[in-house]
């Protein structure tokens, strides 16, 4: 059994059969980088190659801002509200929001 490096997440790719000496290791570099490590599984039949390394970071969300879009009515629900924010704010959309009493459009937008 491989013992992996402590990292916050790894992530695994089955990468086909096992092959002769440490072909699933190279493969698995080749693909991943020299951090990944191929590990072949003989309980199987036929053998397989699992590949693990550390998994991409992915891009951080984009921080997200409130606006008003102003009232909503039955003639304008979430799809006009969310045309209005989109009219109003780059990338903005909305939704009707009726929690405070009266319909409002509310808008999100990256900020």
């Amino acid at each position: 059994m491989i013992e992996m490096p402590k990292v916050e997440a790894y992530c695994s790719e089955g990468i086909g059969l096992c092959g002769k000496g440490n072909e699933c290791e190279q493969k698995c570099q080749a693909r991943h980088g020299p951090g990944s490590q191929g590990s072949c599984d003989y309980i199987i039949k036929p053998p397989l190659c699992t590949c693990y390394y550390d998994c991409p970071t992915p891009p951080p969300l984009p921080k997200l801002c409130n606006g008003g879009g102003g009232l909503c009515s039955y003639s304008c629900e979430d799809q006009c509200c969310s045309d209005r924010c989109a009219t109003k704010f780059s990338q903005g959309r909305g939704y009707c929001d009726d929690s405070a009493g009266p319909w409002l459009c509310q808008c999100q937008y990256p900020c």
